[in-house]
């Protein structure tokens, strides 16, 4: 259903993959800035963005629809832990073109999750959301994520004090939610 790109920026090794995807994932990025960053981020511009996604270096991904290839968004991890030969958790932030929103959207987090956890060896996958973000966290909850906590005034945003959301997936917990809420074997 879905297809992981790569999205590579390596100004440094002069290493550049599927940048032809970049001006549809700054239209998204810009688009919804005021879901993803708060008052001290730098400005949702072409150079920012260019530098997230060198910052996370081999785990910045374009999300294409696999029927036709259409561009349906990008989701990036970062924050992660562990080392080079084991990546024991990252953070996720995503963002999805509005006509892929509903069920395209639930199965895309379902399938990105198994790859995650299968293919990169994750144990575990965090997010944080503004508690405005009924739409995300439907979907985290969907996903069989559990809410951790709440990080009262954790930032600020359009000046005033923010709280924050902290949402976590284990591995074992999405294995479960597979198999019982998605009626999916894992095996």
């Amino acid at each position: 259903m879905c297809k992981f790109v790569k999205l590579i920026i390596d100004r440094k090794n002069s290493r550049y993959e599927n940048t032809r995807y970049l001006s549809n994932v700054m239209f998204l990025y810009s688009r919804y800035a005021k879901f993803l960053n708060d008052d001290y981020a730098p400005e949702a511009n072409y150079i920012n963005l260019l530098d997230l996604i060198e910052k996370c270096g081999e785990l910045f991904y374009v999300v294409l629809n696999r029927e036709d290839e259409d561009f349906a968004g990008f989701i990036y991890l970062d924050n992660p832990i562990g080392n080079s030969e084991i990546l024991h958790s990252c953070e996720i932030t995503a963002c999805i073109e509005k006509k892929y929103w509903g069920n395209f959207n639930k199965k895309l987090s379902v399938e990105f999750f198994g790859y995650c956890f299968n293919t990169l060896g994750l144990r575990k996958i965090k997010a944080q959301i503004y508690p405005f973000n009924n739409r995300v966290r439907s979907i985290l909850k969907y996903s069989g994520f559990q809410k951790d906590g709440i990080l009262r005034g954790e930032t600020l945003k359009c000046g005033k004090l923010q709280d924050v959301e902290v949402y976590s997936l284990l591995k074992s917990d999405y294995e479960q939610c597979l198999l019982t809420k998605h009626k999916i074997n894992v095996k």
